[in-house]
């Protein structure tokens, strides 16, 4: 069987098993059951914007996350109270599309480059951003913190996406931060009953927090032995980091609107708000594994 046809028949599992748990809790509870189920259709739908351009041609999916990488940005921007104008807009796309286009060379000396430049944007960034946690940043700062995030998880994400075994990489992220994210959220609905960061992140729970992370770290780690043929302590080691790093990225966008005293960021869905709201995980996980596989997958 193909990679391909394995991870369709992974995401297969996945969301059927998804609609059993949703399911079984709509039959005791329907008027929520309902609900969940409309959350159910358009995580589908945004999990098909993730992974068929991905399946299609690696170019493709690169295309798109410059896309998604501008529209981040300016969700952002918004924010902090910006005004985007057509010039600030063609910067951006711009930015992207450079951005996309460093990641996908692949080569040694690109990969190096690109880890060099990682850690230098962290080491800008950092201060500003752990600055924007306490207060909404302003002036240049403000588009610095806008921009930088974006911009650099596209890179990571084009870089993913044209390693060998690309599609199947991705997979293995957006599966493991997917999982982790629908499975606290179930489970804390279901089963919650504990804040684990009441100011933060009002709606998580311990519980689903803990079934998140086990569910996450489970199909990760499956999938990286599975489909890519990791050793067994290397492929739960890449669900781990993969499983934590969205999590950390979750609450690292949850600080960001905390600060800017908003609920969601300029919205595309009102069951998810904006772009930023739906990926942000993926985003930030994206940036250590492409790190991690940057020098052990080679090049298309």
């Amino acid at each position: 069987m193909s990679a391909g046809a394995l991870v369709l028949a992974w995401v297969a599992g996945l969301f059927s098993f998804g609609a059993a748990a949703i399911a079984v809790y709509a039959a005791r509870k329907p008027d929520e059951g309902r609900e969940l189920w409309r959350v159910f259709a358009s995580t589908v739908v945004i999990a098909a914007a993730f992974l068929v351009p991905a399946g299609i041609h690696p170019w493709l999916f690169s295309a798109v996350v410059a896309a998604a990488a501008w529209r981040c940005a300016f969700e952002l921007a918004a924010t902090y109270g910006i005004r985007v104008g057509a010039a600030g807009h063609a910067a951006l796309a711009a930015a992207a599309a450079g951005a996309v286009w460093w990641g996908a060379q692949g080569d040694a000396a690109s990969s190096t480059a690109l880890l060099a430049a990682t850690a230098a944007v962290l080491a800008l960034t950092a201060p500003l951003y752990l600055a924007a946690f306490a207060r909404r940043p302003t002036d240049f700062r403000a588009g610095i913190v806008a921009a930088a995030f974006p911009l650099l998880a596209a890179a990571h994400l084009s870089h993913l996406a044209h390693a060998r075994d690309g599609f199947v990489w991705l997979c293995v992220l957006y599966a493991t931060v997917e999982t982790q994210d629908s499975m606290a959220f179930l489970c804390g609905r279901v089963f919650g009953r504990r804040r684990v960061l009441p100011r933060l992140s009002p709606n998580k729970t311990l519980e689903g927090a803990i079934a998140g992370a086990c569910c996450g770290v489970s199909v990760g780690a499956g999938m990286a032995w599975g489909l890519l043929h990791l050793a067994p302590a290397a492929a739960v080691g890449v669900g781990a980091l993969v499983m934590t790093a969205g999590f950390c990225g979750d609450l690292f966008t949850s600080a960001l609107k905390r600060a800017a005293q908003v609920k969601d960021f300029p919205r595309l869905h009102r069951l998810h708000g904006g772009l930023l709201d739906i990926y942000d995980s993926t985003l930030f996980a994206a940036v250590p594994l492409s790190i991690i596989t940057a020098f052990a997958v080679p090049p298309i």
